[in-house]
């Protein structure tokens, strides 16, 4: 999952200033395994840092998904972040919008792609859309 650690090294590595409210985000982030959108993780890490502003936030996580250290993942009705950088399948509920993994049976050889279509893979994601247990449960 999210390597606290490693997100910090290469956050320094790549010369951006890692502020009491950057480690806040990442302190947020390698605590859940939720697929938190820009305002829940404003909410959650308010609370610890009231002067914090939504832009810190937005800025915080372009820059971890520019540096491949975060996920973006673009829903409706608004993006959400992830911290799991492995191959899994992503299984979003289209009544209550939560976005849990599945992990394991998922198996792409970016080589193979290569090989019989020319085309080199960068990233993928595999998403299926449904209902989850607590929703069908309601219904």
């Amino acid at each position: 999952m999210f390597d606290r650690e490693k997100v910090i090294s290469e956050i320094k590595r790549s010369g951006i200033r890692l502020t009491p409210q950057r480690r806040a985000i990442l302190d947020y982030l390698a605590s859940t395994d939720l697929h938190p959108n820009a305002q829940q993780i404003f909410h959650e890490v308010q609370k610890a840092h009231p002067d914090i502003s939504l832009a810190t936030i937005y800025n915080t996580l372009k820059r971890l998904v520019e540096l491949g250290l975060l996920k973006m993942l673009e829903v409706e009705p608004d993006n959400r972040y992830e911290t799991n950088l492995a191959q899994h399948i992503n299984l979003i509920c289209d009544i209550c919008g939560k976005i849990q993994d599945m992990d394991g049976g998922l198996s792409i050889n970016s080589e193979e792609v290569l090989h019989r279509c020319g085309f080199q893979v960068r990233d993928s994601r595999l998403e299926y859309h449904g209902v989850c247990s607590n929703c069908r449960k309601g219904q």
